[in-house]
């Protein structure tokens, strides 16, 4: 009973570091394509490299601590069945190494923007056109990223809703709120618009979540039902 409530609260708490990496990291980086309409956009880009690179660290480190959890829950999971665990585990390697390519993409962008400033010889439409293209793939990397998470963050919650380690509306309701996570990555992949209300629900769970796991970690389970 006491390892169950001390792993759920180590899991609540890093939810609460990967939530306060991960917004600041949003904010800082500063990307959209409102930017792009800028006629000096790479020069903006320039100027907040600083706050770029500070942005990449953060989210890294928000990623990273997801494939800790995934550690952390993977004896448990494969308790319950050995496949889930592989796949829960797999998912967030993948999504650990998507978030690398796109930061790595926004790396590129800085170093067009520096070349952009400098002047050094390259067309500064080229130059505009080839950051553009950067801006987009980190945005795309960014979807494939959310579509691995919801399908990781899927798995956890249904096996949480098997074993009843918390209430069985606190998972279900994860679940709900990560498949329209998932869909509207999907959606915004084939360019459909999308409500960004389809996001922030996911918000308001992760927070409801995190709270009672920090309150109160893991329930001691009722038998594992496979």
């Amino acid at each position: 009973m006491k390892s169950n409530q001390k792993i759920g609260r180590i899991v609540g708490i890093t939810l609460l570091l990967i939530m306060a990496l991960g917004i600041p990291s949003l904010g800082l980086r500063g990307l959209s394509y409102s930017l792009y309409m800028e006629p000096d956009f790479l020069k903006l880009v320039h100027e907040n490299a600083a706050r770029t690179r500070i942005a990449i660290v953060l989210d890294i480190l928000a990623s990273a601590l997801w494939v800790f959890i995934a550690c952390l829950l993977f004896p448990k999971i494969k308790s319950f069945k050995p496949s889930l665990a592989l796949a829960f585990f797999g998912l967030w390697v993948v999504n650990f190494g998507v978030s690398i390519y796109g930061n790595i993409s926004n790396l590129s962008l800085l170093s067009l923007a520096e070349s952009f400033v400098k002047k050094n010889g390259m067309a500064q439409e080229m130059l505009n056109t080839l950051g553009f293209l950067k801006i987009e793939d980190y945005y795309w990397s960014h979807f494939m990223a959310l579509i691995t998470y919801a399908s990781a963050a899927f798995v956890l919650y249904y096996f949480l809703f098997r074993t009843k380690l918390v209430p069985r509306w606190l998972s279900a309701w994860g679940m709900t709120a990560i498949s329209l996570v998932f869909f509207a990555s999907w959606a915004n992949i084939f360019e459909m618009d999308i409500s960004f209300h389809f996001y922030s629900q996911n918000g308001i769970h992760m927070i409801a979540f995190m709270g009672w796991l920090i309150a109160k970690g893991f329930s001691s389970p009722k038998g594992l039902e496979r």
